[in-house]
């Protein structure tokens, strides 16, 4: 039987048993209004309800963007995901078996394994009165430590391994090996957005360090990972904002203050995947990281990633030098509220910064310097002309030298875009060249390797093509064709013509 018919067919199936009502209510409140509901759109700022889900026809519509579909379409929306991940995503939320030949075999262990693990550890922190007391001492209440799954590792998981006869060749992938790095620690379990456990990071509870060591690389890529996103999500999407913290607990207390849209970076390297998923479920972002030098250089690449992706950006500023829950614990939500309430945005946050590392500087050519960069932020004409008066005002230099300094950083800025066009043009070219004309590549193979990419990304795609074409397997494989589908197909004249051009470029670089 054709497995990719019976996917379709299971998922019709599923479909039909669901109430589309009920699961689109973890994300939208929505109101009864003659035979269909009404709700915002989670999909765009919607002041107005003009969402509408009908139970009897399974489908969605917004009146305000246009999107609809069926309760695939809304996952797959929502979640950022393809329809297979969408079916399993529904499957897992109804309680039902997923068929077993859409599930990656090793993957599907892996995940079981981390559900096992978190299990146990639960067990044990909540009979480890010396933990549970730390914990405690630390504001938690049992709740949220069950909320979150805290738990706690042992000493030795051998014993364990060899009850649940869990195979050491599959231990060694899961998010726990090498076990010494986690042994005697509070364990985190760290979830996707879907709630699926995808690593761990353990906290010492001595006085050592590291203070907390994550899961390496294997199905948790840290670059992608937000801890408290699942906890977060459905919060997230009724505010459409988001708070960035930079610790575990940080996302806990707020949580159990009820800000309940937090999640933490795991540190202050918030990465471009990172904003992308927050990106699918808020417009805003509130970035509270900790009030300490770090903190704040971390605030500042965050502004930027932030900003990339066209999020709505606010900084939270925290006083007395205190973490995130620090605060909270000590003054309740009610005041973190007004914190959010008066954060400033990106380019009040940033003059702010660059006043104070001037204060006492003696000439005010370095703070013009820096005032011009946050002007040059500014998309908006009025709004940069207003902060253009504001650092005349402020420096007392004219406002035709600052305003010319813009303009001259900004031609600089778009030549330097232009030649990485350039550059990422040609790359491209050379790639789809060999891709469509494979006598082309067996010719000009040995002349070149991916030293000669400038973008990493084209560098990175042309060991996976020339691995490919070598082992002559690039056939079996359409996702490369189907990536420079839309170019045209090239001549071999045409070929060594890119080829001169590229090999030119790095021989005169």
């Amino acid at each position: 039987m054709d497995k990719v018919r019976d996917l379709y067919e299971f998922a019709e199936e599923l479909r039909e048993k669901v109430d589309i009502v009920e699961y689109i209510s973890q994300y939208v409140k929505l109101k009864k209004r003659g035979k269909n509901y009404m709700g915002l759109c989670p999909f765009h700022p919607d002041k107005n309800p003009s969402f509408s889900v009908s139970r009897e026809k399974g489908l969605f519509h917004c009146f305000g963007c246009g999107a609809g579909g069926n309760i695939y379409h809304f996952i797959m929306k929502i979640e950022g995901v393809d329809f297979v991940k969408a079916v399993e995503i529904l499957t897992k939320w109804a309680g039902v078996e997923i068929p077993k030949y859409k599930v990656s075999k090793e993957k599907g262990e892996i995940f079981n394994l981390h559900e096992i693990f978190t299990s146990f550890f639960e067990k044990l922190l909540h009979e480890n009165k010396e933990v549970m007391n730390y914990l405690k001492k630390r504001g938690l209440k049992e709740e949220i430590i069950s909320k979150f799954r805290l738990g706690y590792a042992p000493e030795d998981i051998s014993f364990f391994l060899k009850k649940k006869s869990i195979k050491p060749e599959l231990f060694k992938k899961t998010g726990l090996y090498p076990f010494s790095h986690f042994k005697g620690r509070l364990i985190f379990p760290i979830f996707d957005s879907v709630g699926r456990i995808i690593g761990f990071s353990g906290r010492t509870l001595k006085d050592e360090e590291p203070k907390y060591i994550n899961s390496g690389e294997s199905v948790f890529k840290k670059r992608e990972a937000l801890y408290g996103i699942f906890q977060a999500k459905g919060s997230i999407l009724k505010k459409r904002e988001v708070i960035l913290v930079e610790g575990y607990m940080d996302v806990i207390m707020l949580h159990q203050n009820g800000i309940e849209n937090t999640v933490s970076s795991m540190g202050t390297s918030f990465t471009i995947d990172q904003g992308r998923i927050l990106k699918r479920f808020a417009g805003r972002i509130y970035i509270c990281f900790d009030p300490d030098i770090g903190g704040i250089s971390g605030t500042k690449r965050a502004l930027d990633i932030a900003e990339t992706l066209n999020f709505n950006v606010r900084i939270v500023e925290i006083p007395g030098n205190l973490d995130p829950d620090e605060y909270v614990l000590k003054n309740g939500k009610e005041s973190f509220f007004e914190l959010l309430k008066d954060a400033p945005d990106v380019v009040t946050f940033l003059w702010s910064e660059a006043e104070k590392a001037h204060k006492n500087d003696e000439s005010s050519v370095p703070l013009v310097k820096d005032l011009i960069e946050i002007a040059k932020r500014i998309k908006d004409q009025t709004k940069r002309f207003e902060v253009i008066r504001k650092i005349a005002e402020r420096t007392k230099f004219p406002e035709d030298i600052i305003l010319n300094e813009i303009k001259r950083g900004k031609k600089k800025k778009r030549k330097n875009e232009t030649i990485l066009e350039q550059k990422d043009l040609l790359e491209r070219e050379f790639l789809s060249a060999i891709v469509k004309n494979e006598r082309f590549f067996s010719i000009i193979k040995d002349e070149i390797d991916e030293s000669y990419f400038f973008t990493e990304r084209y560098r990175e795609l042309y060991k996976k093509i020339s691995s490919n074409l070598t082992k002559g397997v690039l056939e079996e494989d359409s996702t490369y064709r189907a990536m420079f589908r839309e170019d045209n197909d090239v001549s071999e004249e045409v070929c060594f013509d890119i080829f001169r051009r590229f090999k030119l470029r790095y021989l005169t670089r």
